[in-house]
């Protein structure tokens, strides 16, 4: 017997911004951790949002957040670390790629 394996995908861009329900499900994560997130300053919503007077159902959030939101899930889950830990470690690997970058330009 074959077994067969459905995958689903969900398509984000800065057209289709995801809610805060959407976005605790892409990183299959409670949404008080993207509260967490959102206040503590790893994550950025769209538009000019003032956060502490706006209710998390009202959030809307890029592409960019919704990829950089994943990274800190995987990072926390990968390296059982605290969200603090895992938020520092995808900005020093975002770090390490922009000045990868920076060198491949200067090498050329």
């Amino acid at each position: 017997m074959k077994s067969v394996t459905i995958y689903s995908a969900v398509m984000v861009d800065d057209s289709a911004p995801l809610s805060v329900h959407e976005m605790a499900c892409l990183c299959e994560q409670q949404i008080d951790w993207v509260v967490t997130l959102v206040r503590e300053g790893f994550v950025g919503v769209e538009r000019d949002v003032i956060i502490a007077e706006t209710s998390p159902e009202r959030w809307l959030f890029a592409s960019a957040a919704a990829a950089r939101a994943r990274q800190i899930a995987r990072a926390q889950r990968d390296f059982e670390v605290n969200l603090e830990a895992a938020a520092l470690m995808v900005d020093l690997m975002e770090e390490v790629r922009q000045l990868r970058t920076q060198l491949e330009v200067y090498q050329r």
